[in-house]
Formats: structure tokens, C-alpha cells, sequence
């Protein structure tokens, strides 16, 4: 059953460092231009992981969104839902990165996402109303969020969510009772509860200072959500749902590049449900995709692939 990935579709450029990035200077790097944007890695990722997955956003009408929609299609990801805008350019990222991967900075223009209003995005495309999980991320503005969600809870379908950011975690505060799924970080989790509690000032907390992820996850669900995963850096990934709270050890290896490493678990475990798996082997199956993803360059290398993910977890189909 196809898997429908709701978002940001960015040309994403990838600066990599031949030293550590310095400020006001220029640094030598190799530079690399792919597609980016949450939903798009997610779907790409997905489509790697042999699932049948769209992707829904809107990209400008521009030689950059040309040039992404052939991409996209050429990765396996069904394109047709995605619309063009006359308004606004497509939307671009750019990262810079050390030599041993880790990001120094990054810039994003995200207006075409931005602008996004209730009913932009093609909801109705075959390929997404007959999708049995829907992916939504907070890169998309909160009335677009709203009606997404109410229009998945309508058909019953599977909702799963991502938080993005620290920032953008708190859209997603409204959506929690209809959510079956959100994935986030420490910091993420940690800003979303503040908003529950009216205290928005709390996404500014140092990381020592951040709540424990077992606390967050008891917080989140008597917010209404189902079930939730807060990774936390290198350290075990948490799981909350109806069961309790179980502690998932991260599966450590070499990083290579840390581009996409979140968005690839967002689609080992999104492949991982698809495929009917409990929601615990799902994240597990996630994880190991994370760690397919930062042994390679890009969030949807050409080794991430399913039989790769078993093989990590040291399952067979």
C-alpha cells in the first residue's frame, strides 16, 4: 500500500569541508547539489527501501524544480501530486560540513513551503488518497497541518509525524490526539510539552538541561498522542505507546555524513509498518537505516536498501 509524504521539497547543496569551516573566510570543499527537504528524503528514502511511496508539495516553476521532479521520479518516488508555484522560487538548503561530517552551518529558503494555505496540496491525487499512511512534517504551516490531519483521521488511515525542529515542534501541539505515531528528538519532544503547557520559552533549553526522554514521553501521551519515538544524539532511541516506555539502543558505525540520518529512520520505520512489522521492530528497522544513511553521502545513498536494513538487525525476510 503506497506511503504518502506530506512537505518541504528543497534542491539541497552540500558543502564538505577539505578543513573545518571557518568564518569569515573561504574554506575549500567539494560541493554536491541533490533533492532535500524532509518529505522529500523521507519518500526517497522510502522508495530505496522498495516501498511505493508519493511525495506532496509544491516546487516553483523554475529550471530547479524541473530538474528535482526528474530526480525525484528517477529515485522511484511518485511525483504527480506535487504542484508548481508561479510565485515563489523552489526552495533551497544549503549545508556546510566538516571533514568528518558533522554539520558547521546551514541556510534554508523555505517560502514556497511557507505559503502554503488549507487546500494547496493535491490530497486527493490516487496515489495519496489511497495511501494507508500519511506523513506529515512540521515544515508545513499549522492550518495546512490541521486539515491534513483531520482529512487522514477521516479514512482512518495511519498519521505519522515529525517535529523538524525546535522551532517548528510546537505546530504540531493541536495534532497530537489524531497523531498514531510522532517521531522527534530530545530537544524537540522537550519544546513540544512546553507549548502544551503554555510555556514556549522552554525551546530555548540548554541540552544538560532538557527533561529525561522517559519524562518527555509520559508527557506527550497524556497530551493524547498514541505513540512516540525521542531519539537522543548517539544515545537509545525511546519508545512510548500503549505498552509503556521501552528503551531502543542506537545502533553505533562510522558517520560519513549526518545529511538525512533523522529522515532515513523516519522511512526504515515507516517501510517497517508498511510491511506490518510491530512498531518496535519498525523503529529498530529505522535505526539501522539511520546507520545505512550516515555511512554514505546523502539521506538516500544507493546502499540503503531493505535487504541492507535486515542485515543490520541481523533479520531475514
Amino acid at each position: 500500500m503506497p506511503i504518502a509524504a506530506f512537505g518541504a521539497i528543497h534542491l539541497d547543496t552540500l558543502a564538505r569541508g577539505s578543513r573545518q569551516i571557518a568564518r569569515d573566510t573561504s574554506t575549500p570543499a567539494r560541493l554536491s547539489a541533490r533533492p532535500g527537504g524532509v518529505a522529500a528524503n523521507v519518500a526517497t528514502a522510502a522508495a530505496r527501501l522498495g516501498a511505493s511511496a508519493a511525495l506532496v508539495g509544491r516546487v516553483g516553476r523554475d529550471p530547479e524544480g524541473d530538474s528535482l521532479l526528474a530526480r525525484l521520479a528517477g529515485a522511484g518516488v511518485d511525483t504527480r501530486a506535487i504542484g508548481r508555484s508561479d510565485q515563489h522560487p523552489t526552495g533551497r538548503y544549503i549545508a556546510l560540513h566538516d571533514p568528518d561530517g558533522t554539520l558547521a552551518a546551514a541556510v534554508v529558503d523555505s517560502a514556497i513551503t511557507d505559503a502554503l494555505r488549507p487546500g494547496d496540496l493535491d490530497a486527493d491525487a490516487p496515489s495519496v488518497a489511497d495511501a494507508g499512511l500519511w506523513f506529515l512534517e512540521a515544515n508545513l504551516p499549522s492550518p495546512v497541518l490541521n486539515e491534513l490531519a483531520a482529512r487522514g483521521g477521516r479514512r482512518r488511515r495511519c498519521l505519522v509525524a515529525d517535529t523538524v525542529s525546535r522551532a517548528k515542534a510546537p505546530r504540531l501541539a493541536a495534532l497530537l490526539p489524531r497523531l498514531d505515531l510522532l517521531l522527534c528528538n530530545r530537544g524537540e519532544a522537550a519544546a513540544l510539552v512546553a507549548a502544551l503547557r503554555g510555556e514556549p520559552g522552554a525551546r530555548r533549553q540548554a541540552d544538560a538541561d532538557l527533561p529525561p526522554p522517559a519524562e518527555l514521553a509520559i508527557a506527550l501521551r497524556a497530551g493524547g498522542l498514541a505513540a512516540c519515538v525521542i531519539s537522543d544524539g548517539a544515545g537509545p532511541a525511546t519508545l512510548a505507546d500503549a505498552t509503556g516506555i521501552h528503551t531502543l539502543a542506537t545502533p553505533s558505525g562510522p558517520i560519513v555524513d549526518v545529511t538525512g540520518a533523522g529522515d532515513a529512520l523516519i522511512a526504515g520505520t515507516l517501510v517497517g509498518l508498511d510491511r506490518g512489522w510491530p512498531l518496535a521492530d519498525a523503529v529498530r528497522a529505522g535505526q539501522a537505516a539511520a546507520a545505512l544513511a550516515l555511512q554514505a553521502e546523502g539521506a538516500a545513498p544507493p546502499t540503503l536498501t531493505w535487504p541492507a536494513v535486515e542485515t543490520a538487525m541481523g533479520r531475514t525476510a
